[in-house]
């Protein structure tokens, strides 16, 4: 909490709390929108704008312009007072908090407008007013913020702040930064009426630029260059040879040819917007229509070779939706034309709600049992689609699991996890694991797009959309990760539901056990010492406190259990081989053919310690699970007198070695359908061997 930036929240609540209109700030010493509004509604109150409102709009600017000229040093009154507070929650000192224009405002006005990058001059303007009554930043955001997009922010400042308002100078590449670059674009080409909109005008005045020339054009694209990752040279705006090498690196990775130091219209647009030069040639395309020998002629025709299909699903609504979904009649088709296709899934996917790990499993397993009926091979990358511009925010929440459910039901399947998405999305995917990228630059607008470098492992570059022989299509750009397929072995790939999943498992146990998918524990074995739950859900459970265990084709990976369960908690004996062996054989009875295991251990009721071993299970007899499901026992063990004198080290191991018996015990009883061992013998063994 900052007590300075309570005193004007205090103040604010104080002196306008019962104007109509005004919101009070809340008073916890800490900046948010909420005080910035408080503050506008203040100033607006002094200036006499009504009604009150959040923003700093056109009244609220042409209000503060009748007056602006005489706040001056010397000025006293609380439109002074508020600009002092504005400065205090920007992090810039006024020194004190009253109502006098003196020297110490001079001097944060100065601050601001250096770190602005604009002229330091200690005056007041409109844009200094409605750049300080903001969130916006004009200091480097640590760990987000690079120094040489500040150093581009304040030099836009400097030249375009007068017509664009003071840019925010946090060095983070953003929306109005990508904007004000555009602009600058049009004051030095000349395009009249320059907006920060690539647009027709601007398309065709932007010049053709080479190594040798000088100037602010060349500035312009040595930023441009920088903030797409191929430049970090200084920003002289001289068109040397380190710009030349860059420019082709440039084009190289965007592949487009041809690839020479030519700064010309393909390479300008595409690096001031995601959609680049819409003109340019390209090898891909992608249609959700059911194509047709025509339409495959003429594709060819217009030079396209690779097309990307849809697995399933329909557009449209009412007597306009029709079926978008890929069918075998037309590969066949496909196949004869000599064209190459690769799959794109979406059957959803427009909006926020829709994206969590669950349906992303579920989407996973439905597109690959779909590529597999018609042929797709091996190794065959499938785009699942983001359809909309996810804010940055809200990615690690939503979008994030969705792609982790599609990695974790592809992982057992012939193919390969794909996104397509803005840049953002598809940058996201990248670090998670997601192959290759289908990026969604089409949508230039997207906030998702602006100022977000191209994914190193993009594939595909959708960038514009029009119509062939009345088909319509989105043109792509082809990076050569993935060629598309010409080739096609149609198989079946069996699938099996979380239910009926659970009746399997529940069938191998030789148990009348009554369980379904609430993930309420049922007891299965009851002794004074030791009691035995079993549980399923139609979710995946936690990892607990250990590593993933993996099941391949039946087999469990028990080396790694056995070398965790010794590292953790220091058990040297017999105990846990026999223990891991047990779990062996419950998976390959259970028929689980391909999952995972996790082991957590807890104290409850401060006495009784739980070991809960939980498999997720991603095959039942080679037939993929349809959706998330897991099984989970839970052993607890009741200490007696005994364990209860042991320092909690020595206790923990011992009643780990015990509850391992009791596993053992457990699952022979249930796979056997026999009585089981006798616990106590075993728990003596185990009690010897630990002391």
């Amino acid at each position: 909490m900052d007590e300075r930036v309570k005193d004007v929240q205090v103040w604010l609540n104080k002196t306008y709390g019962n104007v109509s209109g005004f919101k009070k700030a809340p008073e916890d010493g800490r900046t948010g929108w909420d005080t910035i509004y408080s503050l506008r509604e203040g100033l607006q109150y002094e200036l006499g704008v009504s009604p009150l409102a959040e923003g700093f709009g056109d009244m609220t600017r042409s209000a503060l312009s009748s007056v602006i000229g005489s706040l001056t040093p010397g000025y006293s009154g609380n439109i002074i007072k508020l600009v002092k507070g504005a400065f205090w929650c920007k992090g810039i000192s006024p020194v004190d908090f009253n109502s006098k224009f003196n020297t110490n405002l001079s001097n944060a006005i100065e601050e601001l407008q250096n770190d602005a990058g604009i002229e330091a001059d200690g005056q007041l303007s409109v844009n200094l007013m409605a750049a300080l009554f903001d969130m916006s930043a004009f200091v480097l955001i640590p760990g987000r913020g690079v120094s040489g997009v500040r150093e581009m922010q304040q030099y836009l400042n400097s030249r375009y702040s007068d017509e664009l308002g003071i840019l925010p100078c946090d060095g983070i590449y953003q929306r109005a930064t990508n904007t004000a670059l555009i602009f600058a674009l049009q004051k030095v080409i000349g395009v009249a009426g320059a907006n920060g909109n690539y647009g027709p005008g601007t398309i065709a005045a932007t010049p053709t630029v080479q190594e040798g020339a000088s100037g602010d054009i060349v500035r312009i694209i040595q930023y441009g260059l920088y903030v797409n990752g191929f430049y970090d040279g200084s920003f002289d705006g001289k068109f040397d040879g380190t710009v030349a090498d860059s420019i082709i690196k440039f084009r190289k990775f965007m592949n487009l040819p041809p690839f020479t130091s030519t700064a010309d219209l393909t390479v300008i647009k595409g690096l001031l917007t995601s959609n680049g030069n819409t003109n340019r040639d390209s090898i891909a395309l992608d249609t959700s229509t059911q194509v047709s020998t025509q339409d495959l002629a003429n594709f060819k025709r217009y030079g396209f070779s690779v097309m990307g299909r849809y697995l399933t699903g329909s557009v449209g609504v009412g007597s306009s939706k029709r079926d978008k979904d890929l069918t075998a009649a037309e590969i066949k088709r496909i196949e004869d034309s000599g064209m190459s296709v690769f799959p794109i899934y979406e059957d959803g996917g427009y909006e926020i709600d829709y994206f969590n790990k669950k349906q992303g499993y579920k989407d996973g397993i439905i597109a690959a049992v779909k590529a597999s009926e018609l042929g797709f091979p091996k190794g065959t990358t499938i785009y699942f689609a983001v359809d909309f511009d996810i804010q940055d925010g809200d990615i690690e929440g939503t979008v994030e699991p969705y792609m982790n459910g599609i990695i974790t039901a592809l992982k057992y399947t012939d193919f390969e996890p794909g996104i397509y998405g803005t840049r953002n999305v598809c940058l996201h995917g990248e670090k998670l694991g997601m192959k290759n990228s289908f990026v969604a630059d089409m949508s230039y607008g997207w906030s998702g797009n602006l100022g977000f470098v191209m994914p190193k492992n993009w594939a595909f570059d959708q960038f514009v959309e029009y119509s062939i022989g009345g088909t319509p299509i989105d043109q792509v750009a082809a990076s050569g990760r993935d060629k598309g397929t010409k080739s096609f072995s149609p198989r079946k790939q069996e699938t099996i539901s979380p239910s009926d999943t659970l009746k399997e498992i529940i069938k191998s146990l030789k148990q009348d056990i009554q369980i379904d998918l609430s993930g309420e524990e049922v007891t299965i074995l009851e002794t004074p010492t030791v009691e035995v739950t079993l549980s399923a859900s139609d979710e995946f459970a936690g990892s607990g406190d250990s590593p993933i265990f993996t099941i391949n084709n039946g087999k469990l990976n028990s080396v790694d259990i056995t070398n965790w369960l010794k590292k953790k908690y220091n058990m040297e004996n017999n105990s846990l081989s026999v223990a891991v062996d047990e779990l062996q054989k419950f998976t390959v009875s259970a028929g689980i053919t391909n999952g995972d295991i996790s082991i957590s251990v807890s104290q409850t009721n401060g006495t009784d310690y739980k070991l809960s071993i939980s498999c997720n299970v991603y095959k039942e007899d080679n037939k993929l699970v349809t959706n998330t499901f897991s099984i989970e026992f839970g052993i607890t063990m009741k200490p007696t007198d005994f364990f209860h004198s042991l320092p909690n080290g020595d206790a923990i191991k011992i009643t780990l070695g015990v509850v391992l018996i009791a596993l053992i015990v457990a699952l022979v009883t249930l796979i056997t359908g026999g009585a089981g061992s006798s616990i106590a013998g075993e728990v003596a063994e185990v009690v010897s061997t630990l002391i």
